[in-house]
């Protein structure tokens, strides 16, 4: 079966990025094989301590400088392992 790389950059927001995990988590079917790649743009708000509480299937980078969207996403799509990043 073939895996999926869901690829979410990041830059604060933190409510908002754990109310994302919850709802694709909760959406998708038990027996998809997937990662979860949470690419991190410099945020101030807490969001780089909750990351490294995550577990598998979620993975995070760390940018040092703030790439964008499109630079985030660029690095999330090499990291990943998946055969369909998303």
């Amino acid at each position: 079966m073939a895996k999926v790389s869901f690829i979410i950059p990041l830059y604060n927001g933190l409510s908002l990025t754990k109310v994302c995990l919850q709802t694709l988590q909760v959406s998708l079917p038990a027996d998809l094989d997937h990662e979860i790649i949470f690419v991190d743009d410099g945020s101030t708000d807490g969001t780089r301590e909750w990351l490294t509480s995550l577990t598998a299937p979620c993975r995070f980078l760390l940018n040092d400088r703030n790439l964008g969207y499109a630079g985030s996403n660029n690095r999330g799509a090499h990291a990943a392992t998946g055969d369909y990043p998303v």
